[in-house]
């Protein structure tokens, strides 16, 4: 992108060739930008999945996450809030022995876009650890990121990431929570899709 200056107001070539000036607030006379994964959600490739499980003590909450074998990679957030004490975990490379029961739809963030997400998530409840070991083999996977959030003494804690990670296509992630102690646990998981062109 080559950048051209005309009268002092800077301005741009966009991709058909023709130049834009760059446009200003009228109030403040301030440039007005969005970062990449704003511009994302105008484009309909930015998605979310949020929700609330209540767990008991022992109860594993499973997601798997399936990347296409293609160059569309997703460039992922999370956070959780925990009522109670939990266990987290986020893998790489896991394998799934049985699909989990419940299939998941990401929700697109512009509200005008049909466009869906080219993964496939799935998630499941199940009674202990044993339990989800059986259904999603994490064994050989990498843990990417694990901790515990909140004190076991009904104090409640959050776990985020802060920067996107950048899905591996091809690959199974699984994200688990593991209750310690019974209580309600909140996700909330943002994602956008973008074609790799390095």
């Amino acid at each position: 992108m080559s950048y051209l200056k005309t009268s002092n107001i800077y301005g741009y070539r966009s991709s058909d060739g023709t130049f834009q000036p760059l446009r200003l607030d009228k109030a403040t006379n301030s440039i007005q930008t969005i970062d990449y994964a704003h511009h994302e959600i105008h484009a309909g490739s930015h998605f979310f999945v949020t929700g609330v499980q209540d767990l008991s003590t022992n109860q594993v909450l499973d997601f798997t996450w399936v990347m296409p074998d293609t160059t569309t990679w997703t460039h992922w957030l999370w956070s959780i809030d925990t009522e109670a004490e939990t266990a987290w975990y986020v893998y790489e490379g896991a394998v799934i022995t049985n699909a989990l029961a419940n299939t998941v739809t990401p929700l697109n963030s512009n509200r005008n876009s049909e466009t869906t997400s080219g993964t496939t998530m799935k998630y499941e409840v199940q009674a202990n650890l044993t339990a989800a070991n059986a259904d999603t083999d994490v064994t050989s996977a990498t843990l990417l990121k694990s901790g515990i959030s909140g004190s076991g003494k009904g104090k409640g804690g959050e776990a985020s990431r802060e920067y996107e990670l950048i899905l591996k296509q091809n690959t199974i992630y699984c994200m688990r929570a593991v209750a310690t102690a019974a209580g309600y646990i909140d996700f909330d998981m943002e994602f956008y899709e973008h074609t790799d062109i390095a």
